[in-house]
């Protein structure tokens, strides 16, 4: 028996088709009735309505009664206007006609598949932009839409997968509207690379459809279409999470690419890949153009939380505000919404929370950890390899994710190489994940499903955000053994959080007995003093039950510190960078003529950052309110660092390494001794006859304080242009080309030199750098 729809599948391009559609779409929007309600009543789908309320279907025969009570619309002028649609030349749909039809199927399952992808700009919350190796693109939709190949980078959980999913959402809403706009002229496939790991093919031509559902079934095409659209030049493939993936399968997607760009060069094809530069080199060499995601600043995270989909009143309007006004002035709190990952799970904890603060980040990271299966008994396993993997039950994940991410904390470089990952795996989960087919299966079912896990491009394991190293680490040093290595390694900058996040995660007893313990350790080592104190602090203030006698030492030892007393004191402190804020006073505590006025401003100036402008900013602003000058900073004195040896960087540094801080002694090259230091925050150069200039320092995208010294070559300073530097100290007062390179430098905020003739007006070269104080020491005379 014939399906009623099928006799309507037909070319209704006649003016008498184009009529009745148009009726029919008038008469339910008087009605107020939904296409999906109307389908109900029907007996149809919603996507049939929609075919007949655009002329695309002539509805059947006997479903106009139906239609007519259903649209209250006279069924007798119903039936009229059908009759004139069906004397029309009616053909059988053409091939074209079939692919265009197909189309709109396609991208109403992508509509349907991908819920809460709104159609707006694809990034609102992204800051995206082009790449200065490419100066003719500027736009990403517009290079697609030309057919380009682009290359998107960002750091793990940096929205690069979001932005996929907008872009495909533009185009699908463009195909269903009819739109040929830039994002909506190409018909999109979003290819998952994780999904094609392990034995599995990367998809050929004909089947790049089933790269886009996941765990829905895709339409099924008519016979050819994929190569006909390929051939057409309107194809767009979307390819994820390359940086995902160990090297060989992103070797296999290298391959696949070539192949399927050779085929069909008109092809657009977006690449997502990490930030690193050695992630995925080869794209360059097919090319693409390259372009960046950056980290969310606050005007991001604003208007992430602005847009953020409330669920009911639970939370008030002004508890967002509160929220928002934390991420301001809390530098935890700023640290962990980065990304459009960590702003959703912040902005749901606080919504389930009913609009609580502070937020706990032993909570926040509780959320995003992999969740029990309640289909699958608790340890229930599959026998080997792949379906083992599927099985692990979620205690056994979040087992094998504190392994790795000990083994990330001890490394002390952000990462875990892939045999260490592989025995932690057999370690945490026993003989039968051996190092491997089931470890590797088990590893492959981490990075591809955790969330939590991405592999750089020299196939390291490394964890989307640091938060997770040091949760999911903290929870196994909560014995008695575990906390006594916690108060060893507590002075170490890689290391105090997981102290903090281990305090939290503690029972009160153990609690208190690591603070005591690191303060007793603090008193026996005054080199480590500062430091100790300030993670005994930092521990005291995220705890909200801790024993008073201790609460009221910890805070006797927090007021010696901050605020600092001294600009050497305010030098150190600015060391510990961003979170050392949050232990200071508030800013409308502090008045102007406070002795504490400019070195808190001189702190949080070294510091630099979003938060210590804030604060900085509200310093100010008190300042003005009250109609007191701030006094002018006095010349800051230079300032002794660890030292580091780049053959020890090579070849031999421990987990007890802090790579932030590092001196730099010597003539031989600058850049190979930089590279493997990318969290450097402080950097020494000292005696090196052969430095001419700092292109290296341009990989250090977290080099805040930078002292020159004994470099009587160095006469090229533009590469501070590109870098982080906000404290710089020189030798000599800088010439005329050195002071245009300062006065472009975008997060210059202090130059200090510590060796200046008599003659020499600071003033003068303060005008010559705006926003930058310009602080002098006459030399004595020799």
């Amino acid at each position: 028996m014939d399906d009623p729809l099928d006799r309507g599948l037909m070319a209704a391009d006649g003016q008498a088709a184009a009529d009745l559609a148009e009726t029919l779409h008038a008469a339910r929007l008087r009605t107020g009735a939904s296409a999906r309600a109307l389908a109900g009543v029907l007996g149809q789908s919603t996507l049939a309505v929609h075919e007949f309320e655009r002329g695309d279907r002539i509805p059947p025969e006997d479903l106009l009664a139906a239609y007519a009570t259903a649209v209250d619309l006279d069924e007798i002028h119903l039936r009229q206007l059908w009759r004139a649609a069906a004397a029309e030349e009616v053909l059988p749909w053409s091939e074209a006609s079939r692919d265009m039809a197909f189309e709109r199927v396609y991208a109403d399952f992508l509509l349907a598949s991908r819920p809460g992808f709104e159609r707006t700009d694809p990034s609102p919350s992204l800051s995206v932009f082009a790449s200065p190796s490419d100066a003719s693109a500027t736009d990403i939709v517009d290079a697609l839409a030309e057919g380009g190949r682009v290359v998107l980078r960002g750091d793990a959980a940096s929205g690069k997968t979001t932005y996929l999913h907008r872009l495909a959402v533009e185009a699908a809403y463009g195909i269903r509207h009819g739109q040929r706009t830039s994002a909506g002229a190409r018909v999109p496939f979003l290819i998952r690379v994780q999904d094609f790991g392990r034995g599995r093919e990367l998809p050929r031509p004909a089947d790049l459809l089933q790269g886009n559902g996941g765990e829905r079934p895709v339409p099924e095409p008519p016979d050819g279409w994929c190569e006909r659209l390929l051939d057409s030049g309107r194809g767009m493939v979307l390819v994820d999470g390359l940086d995902e993936v160990p090297r060989d399968v992103q070797e296999r997607v290298r391959e696949w690419l070539r192949h399927l760009l050779s085929l069909y060069p008109s092809l657009a094809c977006l690449v997502a890949a990490g930030a690193e530069p050695g992630s995925a080199p080869w794209l360059e060499s097919l090319g693409f153009a390259e372009f960046r995601i950056g980290a969310m600043e606050f005007a991001d995270v604003r208007r992430f939380v602005r847009e953020w989909p409330k669920a009911d009143d639970r939370v008030p309007a002004e508890r967002w505000d509160a929220l928002l006004r934390a991420v301001e002035t809390s530098a935890g709190l700023r640290e962990l919404m980065t990304t459009p990952v960590m702003c959703g799970a912040v902005c749901a904890l606080f919504e389930g929370s009913y609009g609580r603060l502070p937020i706990s980040r032993s909570a926040l990271c509780e959320t995003l950890l992999p969740s029990p299966d309640p289909s699958r008994e608790a340890g229930a396993t599959a026998p080997t390899g792949e379906a083992l993997a599927r099985n692990l039950s979620a205690a056994q994940q979040k087992a094998a994710l504190r392994g790795i991410a000990l083994s990330v904390l001890r490394n002390g470089t952000g990462r875990a190489t892939h045999q260490q990952v592989l025995h932690q795996i057999h370690v945490v989960l026993g003989s039968r994940y051996d190092d491997s087919d089931e470890a590797e299966a088990v590893l492959w079912s981490l990075l591809s499903r955790s969330g939590m896990l991405t592999t750089s491009g020299r196939s390291d394991i490394t964890f989307v955000h640091p938060v997770f190293v040091s949760y999911l680490a903290a929870g196994l040093f909560l014995d008695p053994e575990g906390l006594h290595e916690l108060v060893d390694q507590a002075h170490d900058a890689h290391w105090r959080d997981t102290v903090v996040l281990a305090a939290e995660l503690a029972a009160r007893r153990e609690r208190a007995e690591l603070i005591r313990a690191i303060l007793h350790r603090a008193d026996a080592e005054p080199e480590h003093r500062t430091a100790l104190w300030l993670v005994a602090a930092q521990a005291a203030e995220a705890v909200p039950e801790l024993d008073p006698d201790i609460r009221e030492v910890v805070e006797d030892i927090r007021a010696a510190v901050i605020p600092p007393r001294s600009e050497q004191a305010a030098v150190e402190l600015a060391q510990f960078g961003p979170r050392v804020i949050d232990l200071f006073p508030g800013p409308d505590d502090i008045q102007p003529d406070d002795p504490e006025f400019p070195l808190l401003r001189l702190t949080t100036e070294l510091i630099g950052g979003e938060v210590a402008e804030a604060y900085r900013a509200r310093l100010l602003e008190g300042a003005s309110y009250l109609g007191q000058p701030v006094r002018p900073r006095s010349p800051l004195p230079s300032f002794a660092l660890e030292t580091w040896d780049h053959r020890a960087a090579a070849r031999d540094r421990s987990p007890e390494d802090d790579t932030r801080r590092a001196v730099r002694r010597g003539g031989n090259p600058l850049v190979p001794a930089l590279w493997d230091l990318p969290d450097l925050h402080t950097l020494v150069i000292e005696d090196n006859p052969l430095l001419t200039e700092l292109g290296a320092l341009t990989t250090l995208t977290k080099l805040r304080t930078l002292v020159i010294t004994r470099c009587p070559r160095l006469r090229d300073l533009t590469s501070l242009r590109n870098s982080g530097v906000m404290f710089l100290q020189l030798d000599a007062e800088p010439d005329d080309d050195q002071i245009t390179a300062l006065a472009s430098s975008p997060r210059l905020r202090a130059l200090y030199l510590p060796r200046v003739h008599a003659a020499f007006d600071a003033a003068r070269l303060g005008r010559r750098l705006p926003g930058v104080a310009v602080l002098g020491r006459q030399r004595i005379r020799e």
